[in-house]
């Protein structure tokens, strides 16, 4: 190991430690040293000192020919002086905010995005036309809850009696659902912070859970009942009020299913089915109504068979089995919807095309070399959250720093200026982290806008190593410098394609 105090003068040599170039400059007499740019390693920021530390003797063979160093010094010098170039060209027409390359790469914002909203949010899509959908059902619903228990109570049809049990559960279902409408639409607080959209499930799960129990568990026991101990024919009465009930109960329930239908059709994906579509589909309320209002005009089918077999045979068994068969649909339904309610209530991860995409979105950025431990969830029916460990590449960021900090690297008195200096980079490439982020946060929701939570954290494979660790691997050395080169490279790219 030995130490080199490098006097006045000119000189450009190569170091098996490092590889440096250094400057001419006028020295003071109490700082013996010279000028030193180094070409540095990833997430390492190009620097200036007084002193050279050698670890092995500086000798031609073990180090790039001083031609090779001079044409790779004069293809970087290009490079810079191209962006420079550029960078005050765009200044011509106004002084901005910050200087140097830096500047010119953000738009003067390196301190703040303004563009971004660090509270977005942007709420449930799905208040609109679902609650539009939910109080058409439950109007239709009343209506015909009402029409069925005159029905009953004229003719005793049990079939009859569930088919009013089943609208009158309905009923009380949308009113619950509407609750959970008002309920999700909230904004994040401090004690919900990821806003309130799980409630949408919440109560759909309520709701399924009285659909179960109320609509089917009553149903079934009264046709058991009526099975069991069957009325006499003549009890069994067939007026016209039956067949008129149970066709205005069809009219109504099919127009409100033909109007979410028509919903559906709208947001249904291109070469995706309508079943596939209600099976993907994130809106409890959406689903509730679909799946109710399609039981509910099932059901009236089932009722005509079952009231119809019994007054042309006169076996009120008929009936009895009509009734416990639309009490056996009512638990499909309720099972449906409490299995779906189940796996949000879970936290479900979105869909694989978006996870893909937004990974894809995040590497096709120059500044993030990859992605890791990706995760996700849907917190609502029309929001989510993502989050990712991301390795920022360092040597990019130190290429938007290059031009900046070169002349304050060179003109410093380092002896007493480099802890400063040094703390201001530091702070400045934390910055450019941090404007990236924002960014990125942008552009997913750009074309994401579901993702209400963004989180990335920062992370690598070689976060427990420093990159001074690999300084003396010849191979790695000419690899960072085609890194840098190629990153200052894209810069000059990015700024003829503006």
């Amino acid at each position: 190991m030995m130490w080199s105090s490098l006097r006045k003068g000119a000189c450009n040599i190569g170091i098996h430690r490092r590889h440096v170039l250094l400057r001419s400059r006028s020295l003071q007499t109490s700082h013996i040293g010279a000028a030193l740019r180094v070409r540095t390693i990833p997430r390492e920021w190009p620097h200036t000192i007084g002193w050279v530390r050698c670890w092995s003797s500086v000798s031609s063979d073990q180090n790039q020919t001083e031609d090779d160093e001079k044409r790779e010094q004069e293809e970087v010098e290009s490079i810079m002086r191209k962006i420079l170039a550029q960078s005050k060209k765009k200044d011509e027409g106004g002084k901005r905010e910050g200087s140097g390359l830096v500047d010119m790469i953000t738009g003067g914002r390196l301190r703040k995005l303004e563009d971004v909203n660090r509270t977005y949010y942007p709420g449930q899509k799905f208040k609109a036309t679902s609650q539009d959908m939910v109080f058409r059902a439950m109007a239709g619903n009343t209506l015909i809850t009402a029409l069925k228990l005159m029905a009953y109570l004229k003719t005793g049809s049990s079939a009859m009696l569930s088919e009013a049990i089943h609208s009158l559960v309905d009923t009380g279902n949308q009113g619950l659902l509407i609750l959970g409408l008002r309920q999700a639409s909230f904004q994040p607080d401090k004690k919900h912070q990821y806003g309130y959209g799980r409630a949408a499930y919440f109560w759909s799960l309520i709701s399924a859970l009285g659909i179960f129990w109320l609509g089917a568990g009553a149903t079934v026991t009264h046709g058991i009942q009526t099975l069991l101990n069957p009325p006499t024919p003549d009890e069994l009465v067939l007026s016209w009020e039956v067949w008129t009930v149970l066709g205005m109960s069809f009219c109504i329930d099919g127009y409100v299913l033909q109007r979410c239908l028509g919903e559906l059709m709208q947001t249904k994906p291109k070469g995706v089915s309508l079943y596939q579509h209600i099976k993907d589909i994130k809106d409890p309320f959406m689903l509730a109504v679909v799946l109710e209002d399609s039981a509910a005009c099932t059901g009236v089918f089932i009722a005509l068979a079952g009231i119809g077999a019994s007054y042309v045979t006169g076996n009120p068994v008929w009936d009895s089995a009509a009734s416990i068969g639309i009490g056996c649909l009512l638990g499909g339904v309720a099972v449906s919807l409490i299995r779906m309610n189940q796996r949000f209530l879970l936290g479900q991860s979105v869909d694989p095309e978006i996870e893909q995409g937004i990974k894809a979105l995040l590497l096709s950025r120059p500044s993030i070399d990859n992605v890791y431990a990706v995760q996700s969830q849907w917190v609502g029916p029309s929001t989510f959250s993502f989050k990712a460990e991301v390795d920022f590449d360092g040597t990019y960021m130190a290429a938007q720093l290059l031009e900046m900090y070169k002349p304050v690297f060179l003109d410093s008195d380092l002896e007493s200026e480099l802890p400063v200096i040094l703390a201001w980079y530091a702070e400045d490439v934390t910055r450019l982290v941090e404007k990236e982020v924002q960014e990125v946060e942008v552009a997913i929701r750009a074309k994401y806008p579901e993702a209400a939570f963004i989180e990335l954290e920062p992370d690598s494979k070689d976060t427990d190593m420093r990159a001074l660790s690999n300084i003396g691997t010849k191979s790695f050395r000419a690899s960072e410098r085609d890194a840098i080169t190629r990153a200052l490279a894209h810069l000059a790219r990015s700024l003829d394609n503006r």
